[in-house]
């Protein structure tokens, strides 16, 4: 069973996506901060990680403000090789660039339809399977 890292502020679409993907077959973890996505991460294998763009930190000026990216610098710079896709609703080439120039591996937009959102999702952790 492929095992996904869900890191999204938002309790809502963590609650939906999640229950989802777990009828898909998906062992899904959530984490709903910067520093406890973290914690998942040191504690559990995951296949992949979905990262909200604007994602809440713990502590800081602007909690929210691209809190996303900073993960995805500090596990890339960790050594960190699981695919990481951006899942935001943040749209356009500015995010899109900034997101993937940090080291996530693709950039799906939370509005696209869950079928081609599954199909990219699936084609990271084939990809991963083969290396």
């Amino acid at each position: 069973m492929n095992s996904i890292l869900l890191v999204d502020d938002e309790a809502a679409i963590c609650v939906e996506l999640q229950r989802t993907l777990q009828e898909l077959g998906y062992r899904v973890e959530v984490a709903h901060t910067f520093e406890s996505a973290l914690g998942s991460i040191n504690e559990a294998r995951f296949d992949a990680i979905l990262v909200e763009f604007n994602l809440r930190s713990e502590c800081g000026a602007n909690p929210r403000t691209g809190g996303g990216i900073r993960l995805i610098r500090d596990l890339r710079d960790s050594g960190t090789t699981i695919p990481i896709l951006m899942y935001t609703v943040m749209e356009g080439k500015t995010y899109k660039a900034a997101s993937l120039e940090a080291g996530a591996d693709d950039f799906i937009l939370k509005q696209i339809p869950i079928s081609d959102f599954f199909s990219r999702l699936r084609e990271h952790i084939m990809m991963r399977g083969e290396t």
